[in-house]
């Protein structure tokens, strides 16, 4: 079983100002949360999704769904982004790896909702009304209403289809298990499999402290001691 409560443990240790900046969705970068508690390694990454697929919009060809697709299977296997001591004997015991778009259409569900919510409100009223000018006016109503919200619904469906305006990122999350947790270097080979990747902000907490930084390409390696 994950024992995840060490990456809490991790972001409560880290929540300086200068480290909470290092979450932001910034394209071009990264970050690495890593914590070392007993005999585990565990290792958080995310990444905006246009730094490793180049979009962030959902993919809608085939070829964006296999960038997706090939994406999520690279960082199921981490030896391609990390190379960990052999000293260290690490196993790895579980990895969690996905792509995830942050509510694309959950704003425009809420307001859909609204809007027929404020139209069944407003139908409600006539409904005691016998006069048959009074509910010739109201179909009328009705059908400017619903015309209005169609053209309402399809300005907000134009929006949410903008990549512009669309954001996502990938996550994964590693656990090893480890004879020797008394790592001093982790090596990162993920600016070659990912060269849109430019720098890796990171943040670990070891036995021996809390240690953090920015790593690129320059010199791709985590130093814990």
């Amino acid at each position: 079983m994950l024992k995840k409560f060490t990456l809490v443990t991790l972001a409560i240790a880290c929540s300086t100002p200068a480290i909470a900046q290092q979450s932001a969705h910034v394209h071009g970068f990264a970050s690495i949360n890593l914590a070392i508690d007993d005999e585990e390694l565990q290792i958080e990454f995310v990444s905006p999704a246009e730094s490793i697929v180049g979009f962030e919009y959902e993919p809608s060809t085939a070829a964006e769904r296999k960038a997706v697709a090939d994406a999520i299977a690279l960082l199921g296997n981490p030896a391609k982004l990390f190379a960990l001591p052999a000293s260290a004997s690490c196993e790895l015991h579980e990895v969690e790896a996905e792509r995830h778009a942050e509510g694309e259409h959950e704003e425009h569900s809420e307001h859909d909702e609204d809007e027929h919510a404020k139209h069944d409100e407003h139908d409600d009223e006539h409904d005691d009304e016998h006069d048959e000018d009074e509910h010739a006016k109201h179909d009328d109503h009705d059908e400017d209403e619903y015309a209005k919200h169609d053209d309402h619904g399809d300005e907000h469906a134009s929006e949410d289809s903008g990549a512009g305006e669309s954001h996502s990122e990938f996550h994964a999350h590693y656990h090893f298990d480890c004879k020797n947790t008394a790592i001093e270097t982790i090596d990162l080979r993920l600016f070659e499999t990912w060269p849109r990747i430019e720098e890796v902000r990171v943040q670990a907490l070891t036995p021996r402290g809390q240690i953090g930084g920015n790593i690129d390409a320059s010199d791709p390696i985590i130093r814990l001691q």
